[in-house]
């Protein structure tokens, strides 16, 4: 039985999400043999999201190839997640499959964006509420393009980006100033963001996207027991904020825990009084 009182339906509908990569992101990097990888992968999200999830592991050249690897998997495959694949390639291999009448494929840069905008709600929640959300800066915000349209449907009214190819007419150091919070996706923020000047601006690394498997196992799970399930912005604004409790709080990230967050993110993007619709 379900929490809500309703039937396992796993089994009885035969459909199954998919951890789909080619390790084009890996390279030389890889500590064990891609197929390896994605099979522990798609193992720890099955656990956290308790229902069946399979390691698919593509040979492809390019995005095109990748694609096809996709589509040839069949009906009974639910909604994908594509992982350890080269970031343009995966964003691309997204936007052809959702043309193609695909639309539940998910992206491990979407969950790190749904994570990362989960920090920054909670590094401000304290705040009086008419400076809560106001400025946030997003340090190499080329390598995550998501993230900044996110978090403005999460109510960010003031978003910077900055790239290290802006350093020369726009130092980050002057960027940052009057930030709530920065988002530093690449290391560039030098000693001086502990000065007194900045001693206010929330400073967030890639490293608050621990909870980005909850994320992944959530919307998973959510897409499989609902077909009216979306991967959209709204739907990605709506997990973030559920997850919000776990940066808030010194959350000991445990096995069950992290599979609470998953029934959160599940839970939160499930429920009627979310389906407000965010443009993209």
């Amino acid at each position: 039985m379900n929490r809500d009182g309703t039937r396992q339906r796993d089994a009885d509908e035969h459909r199954w999400a998919a951890v789909v990569s080619d390790g084009s992101a890996l390279g030389d990097r890889a500590a064990g043999p891609v197929d390896l990888i994605v099979r522990e992968f798609a193992e720890h999200l099955g656990g956290l999201a308790r229902v069946m999830v399979r390691p698919v592991t593509v040979d492809a050249a390019d995005a095109a190839e990748l694609a096809a690897g996709i589509r040839a998997l069949g009906a009974e495959a639910g909604p994908i997640l594509l992982t350890h694949a080269d970031p343009e390639r995966t964003r691309l291999v997204q936007q052809d499959l959702r043309d193609g009448g695909m639309p539940l494929v998910l992206t491990d840069q979407d969950a790190t964006a749904i994570a990362l905008t989960a920090a920054v709600l909670a590094a401000v929640a304290d705040r009086p509420p008419a400076s809560r959300i106001g400025k946030v800066v997003v340090a190499g915000a080329q390598y995550l393009p998501i993230l900044a349209p996110l978090l403005a449907a999460a109510g960010v009214g003031d978003i910077t980006t900055w790239n290290a190819s802006d350093a020369v007419a726009f130092p980050l150091r002057h960027v940052v100033y009057g930030a709530d919070a920065i988002v530093d996706l690449v290391g560039a923020l030098p000693g001086w963001v502990d000065d007194d000047r900045h001693a206010e601006i929330a400073v967030i690394t890639r490293g608050a996207a621990r909870t980005a498997p909850c994320a992944a196992a959530g919307l998973l799970r959510a897409a499989l027991r609902d077909p009216a399930t979306t991967f959209d912005l709204a739907t990605y604004r709506t997990a973030a904020r559920a997850l919000v409790s776990a940066h808030a709080v010194d959350l000991p990230f445990t096995q069950r825990n992290a599979q609470v967050l998953a029934d959160r993110v599940t839970d939160a993007v499930r429920s009627p009084i979310n389906t407000l619709h965010v443009a993209p």
